[in-house]
């Protein structure tokens, strides 16, 4: 999935909340109407709607308010989740579109613990029972719901497969093709990913450790199949692609990083 939209303006101040039309903000939703009741349905699909805090903050804190939310959609903005689980983290990049529910919690035998954060003025609307009744007299909003549902799962089977290759060079390459898809800028001579990542978060996303993605960008970079601008932007060479298409060879440097 694409970003959808451009976020609307909402209150600076983390308590005021601020109601969006969803159907004004999500073409998806839009389409799901028959244009005849769309000027009714912007009326009545209404939800809460905030600006997320910069950094980590308390889930707790966005399922205050609302008629009993089920779920929160980003409207703009990343959402970092991160989970520990036997001290090692992995990441998770939420954009725009994407729907999570991070005040509810799994039963598991597993003891792990988790995190939420926010970049780049992140925004979320909460779907709630006024959703809910909406969907009943327009079937196809759940469809919507289904269809973004079923996207996040093939991104997380896709991105299990990337943690699975065998080199961290490779896992590296496809994570950043992935995110072209989203968030990624075609250009002559690649593809521009603009997103504020860390070396230790790119690791927590393909489950390597920080000094080892360190050593791995460092070989692409040479190679010129991917490398950071002076604004922090990443690109990627198209040649890269065709190498994961491939074998997935790539010459390393002198102590190159395995898997």
């Amino acid at each position: 999935m694409s970003a959808l939209w451009s976020a609307p303006r909402l209150d600076d101040p983390w308590a005021e909340r601020s109601r969006v039309s969803l159907l004004r903000v999500d073409p998806a939703l839009r389409d799901a109407v028959a244009p005849e009741d769309v000027a009714l349905a912007e009326h009545a699909l209404v939800a809460p709607c905030l600006r997320l805090p910069r950094g980590r903050w308390a889930p707790e804190m966005v399922a205050v308010g609302g008629a009993h939310p089920f779920a929160a959609l980003l409207l703009d903005g990343v959402v970092t989740y991160e989970i520990t689980l036997a001290g090692r983290r992995s990441a998770q990049l939420l954009g725009p579109g994407d729907l999570f529910r991070p005040w509810a919690s799994t039963e598991t035998s597993l003891r792990y613990t988790s995190s939420w954060s926010a970049s780049g003025n992140a925004a979320i609307a909460l779907l709630d029972d006024h959703f809910l009744v909406a969907a009943r007299r327009w079937p196809r909003l759940a469809n919507v719901v289904y269809d973004r549902l079923a996207d996040q799962m093939e991104v997380g089977a896709v991105r299990a497969a990337i943690v699975a290759l065998p080199r961290v060079e490779q896992r590296v390459l496809a994570l950043f093709w992935q995110l072209a898809d989203r968030w990624g800028v075609v250009r002559p001579d690649g593809v521009v990913v603009r997103l504020a990542l860390t070396h230790e978060v790119i690791g927590r996303l393909v489950g390597a450790q920080r000094p080892t993605i360190s050593l791995a960008l460092h070989t692409l970079a040479e190679q010129q199949l991917l490398c950071r601008d002076d604004t922090g932007a990443w690109k990627l060479a198209r040649e890269s692609l065709a190498i994961l298409a491939g074998d997935g060879r790539i010459a390393a440097s002198p102590g190159g990083a395995p898997g």
